[in-house]
């Protein structure tokens, strides 16, 4: 299948303006793409994840701990949702136009980033994984199924499914990266 004239290639490095949140389950591969759509865009990444692990270790806490994240997680949003989501901008030296924000898991977190970027289009991308193929991802990253069932009940990862749903394109995270990047580029060159 050829690719119609003028269309660039979706690895060529993308000129358009946008603000992309990535949304998926623990283990689902939304760093893994986060960090090849910054690289298109040639923009930053910001991650909730990596984020939250620095407060986390600023604090003295254990930072390979799940349920210490969770809690860490949990404080920046009692503190309210402009705070915390300014800061994950913040720590990765965003300013403004392009980004990529990796972990939106709340819809307050996809609002309040859509608020913070304008007048930058905010677009979310779902990234959806077989669940048999995320327990694998979490097995080798040293969480047993009981671990990830425990982590998948928090309510940091409940509300991961309503922010899921209200994606404006979701991806499979079945296809290798390159190709789930790859949709979301020509997506993006079509909108």
């Amino acid at each position: 299948m050829g690719r119609a004239p003028g269309l660039p290639s979706p690895r060529a490095a993308l000129t358009v303006e946008v603000a992309l949140g990535i949304s998926g389950r623990i283990g689902s591969g939304k760093t893994s793409l986060a960090v090849v759509l910054a690289e298109r865009l040639h923009c930053p990444r910001a991650s909730f994840g990596d984020y939250v692990r620095t407060v986390a270790t600023d604090r003295g806490l254990d930072a390979s701990q799940r349920e210490v994240l969770q809690e860490v997680g949990d404080d920046l949003i009692a503190a309210g949702w402009d705070a915390f989501c300014m800061a994950v901008l913040n720590s990765a030296g965003y300013s403004d136009g392009s980004v990529v924000v990796d972990g939106i898991r709340h819809a307050d977190a996809a609002q309040t980033m859509r608020k913070l970027v304008a007048p930058i289009p905010w677009r979310l991308v779902a990234v959806e994984s077989e669940d048999a193929t995320r327990r694998s991802r979490l097995a080798a990253r040293g969480l047993d199924d009981a671990e990830t069932t425990q982590a998948d009940a928090h309510p940091n990862e409940t509300g991961v499914a309503s922010v899921m749903a209200s994606a404006d394109l979701v991806v499979s995270s079945q296809s290798t990266v390159a190709e789930a990047a790859d949709v979301v580029t020509e997506w993006l060159t079509m909108a």
